[in-house]
């Protein structure tokens, strides 16, 4: 197994497309075993299903607990996988899988409170960038100490990258507001 998991980590932080994406695999190494990932805009679920089974081969006998979050078949582009599909292709990789329908402002408040102690969180980069902000208050509760951050964003040209960010420096993006913390 040791190094079937190897030659898994070289494929995906050396050869996996798109190129950003390298930085996720090397970063679940370095913290294995990662067994609580969200994401916020699922789309094909293709990263989704590729990053749970990445997990799962440094996750031990610990059960890889996924939430994702899209509009599905709702998205405004039309460019989303049916809700019931999503949660069909994804539970088949053996993770505990929930999917909630909606933008990250109508979702986010309805699970920040049971989905905990989320070790990588990634927001992509086709989500609607208000909503995101209307919700990112929600987004400590979820988090700990050591969770990280994704957040994807094209640049001028339109490559796709990574900001980084910690449970404080989310928690200093939120509005002046008070923040939200659960009871």
């Amino acid at each position: 197994m040791a190094a079937g998991r190897v030659l898994q980590y070289l494929l995906k932080s050396w050869f996996s497309k798109p190129v950003h994406q390298r930085e996720i695999y090397s970063w679940i190494r370095q913290h294995a075993p990662v067994v609580k990932i969200a994401e916020i805009g699922l789309g094909s679920v293709k990263r989704a299903q590729e990053i749970i089974q990445f997990s799962q081969l440094y996750a031990e006998d610990q059960r890889i607990e996924f939430l994702g979050i899209d509009m599905f078949e709702g998205r405004p582009k039309g460019d989303g996988m049916p809700l019931k599909a999503a949660h069909k292709t994804l539970n088949a990789s053996g993770a505990k899988v929930q999917l909630v329908p909606g933008d990250a402002a109508m979702a986010l408040p309805r699970v920040a409170n049971v989905f905990r102690d989320v070790q990588l969180l990634i927001i992509s980069a086709d989500q609607d960038a208000d909503s995101v902000r209307q919700a990112i208050t929600w987004i400590p509760r979820m988090l700990n100490e050591k969770s990280l951050v994704l957040w994807e964003v094209p640049d001028a040209k339109g490559n796709l990258s990574f900001g980084r960010y910690t449970m404080a420096q989310i928690e200093a993006m939120a509005p002046a507001a008070p923040m939200r913390r659960a009871a």
